[in-house]
């Protein structure tokens, strides 16, 4: 088995979770933009995109979160997804909280904004500029959902949500798009995830 990486949200998300499962998987480290749009890449993935976990006998899995539910089904212990039917939903609902509510917008101002994904998108600065100007409420409203003294996004269980939280911020950080201090409950919550081991992943 082995990972096909690159300096991106999706691989930064597969990649922390790799670390908190404590499983070991080689990579194979691509440039975004080069790598990724050779004739041989494209026969692994036609949209040109990573990760990729390629299998032992050759079969591909794309898609970040796909490659998180393979490896969580091949790698049950330390399950990150929950186990009974209530904890899976519940921390599956909270995953598409925090993917569509701050991964996309962060996501959607990067795509918009940075030459990297020019030849890959229509860029629309407008978009970017309302993109960038959201993520203040987004927040602020994981803040109030917060608000109730949980330790985690899902409850007091560290769980895939949280990764999903965990790569929001590698990219807020790397845009030094800071967390506003009003959201104290947020503020304590990412510090915390900062300093798992599996955030330098």
């Amino acid at each position: 088995m082995k990972l096909y990486n690159a300096n991106s949200g999706n691989t930064k998300r597969v990649r922390i979770y790799i670390a908190e499962k404590g499983i070991d998987i080689p990579r194979v480290e691509m440039d975004l933009g080069t790598d990724t749009r050779t004739p041989e890449f494209l026969r692994l993935n036609s949209l040109g995109e990573l990760p990729i976990l390629e299998l032992d006998d050759g079969r591909i899995i794309t898609e970040s979160l796909a490659i998180c539910r393979y490896l969580e089904a091949a790698f049950p212990d330390h399950p990150l997804m929950g186990t009974t039917p209530f904890e899976q939903g519940h921390i599956e609902m909270w995953s598409q909280r925090i993917h569509t509510q701050l991964f996309m917008t962060h996501g959607n101002y990067v795509r918009h904004s940075m030459k990297l994904f020019a030849a890959v998108i229509e860029q629309v600065p407008q978009f970017a500029a309302a993109q960038r100007r959201a993520i203040p409420a987004r927040w602020a409203w994981l803040d109030r959902e917060m608000s109730d003294g949980r330790r985690f996004v899902a409850g007091d269980t560290f769980t895939m949500a949280d990764i999903h939280g965990m790569t929001v911020l590698t990219i807020a950080d790397g845009l030094k798009l800071a967390i506003p201090d009003a959201c104290g409950h947020v503020n304590r919550w990412a510090e915390a995830l900062r300093t798992r081991p599996s955030f330098a992943a």
